[in-house]
């Protein structure tokens, strides 16, 4: 976004002072300066666009291991359900009642962790959106930038 305002602000600039232009070399010299402006602020998206990237990998790799760790949450869970039965079988109501509350504590442990994955997954998802707006804006730069640059080209052309 503030690339495209960048871009905007520069192109009119170029625009207004070659509408009052009287020197055509110092048009071309303004011009190329705007270019090497405008092809620094490209390379800086790119690296945020590479950073976003790295940001994206840390968290999607921090979210597979909450998954695994869910999963080992879960059987834990059912081995707790499954003592408790045994529990019961042999007539020791104290012991089982223990067993319920362990496993109902594993259960409540399980639901807070898959909250936190959903909202781990949705912060990936939003950054992943942000990269995509960030490439498409820097691709729509470099096209003005070329643009840009075939005007220059044409009008030192002229010169």
């Amino acid at each position: 976004m503030k690339t495209k305002t960048l871009m905007m602000t520069g192109l009119l600039s170029m625009l207004s002072a070659a509408a009052f232009a009287q020197n055509p070399v110092a048009q071309v010299q303004h011009d190329n300066a705007q270019l090497r402006q405008d092809t620094k602020q490209i390379h800086q998206d790119s690296r945020e666009i590479r950073h976003d990237t790295a940001v994206i990998a840390v968290k999607q790799g921090e979210v597979a291991a909450g998954k695994q760790q869910l999963q080992a949450e879960r059987q834990e869970a059912k081995t707790l359900g499954r003592a408790e039965h045994q529990e019961l079988k042999k007539g020791d109501i104290a012991g089982a009642q223990q067993l319920d509350q362990a496993r109902r504590n594993e259960q409540q442990a399980i639901k807070v962790q898959k909250q936190e994955i959903k909202h781990d997954e949705k912060v990936i998802a939003r950054h992943a959106v942000d990269k995509q707006e960030a490439k498409v804006a820097r691709q729509e730069d470099k096209v003005d930038r070329h643009l840009d640059k075939t005007k220059r080209d044409h009008d030192a052309a002229k010169i």
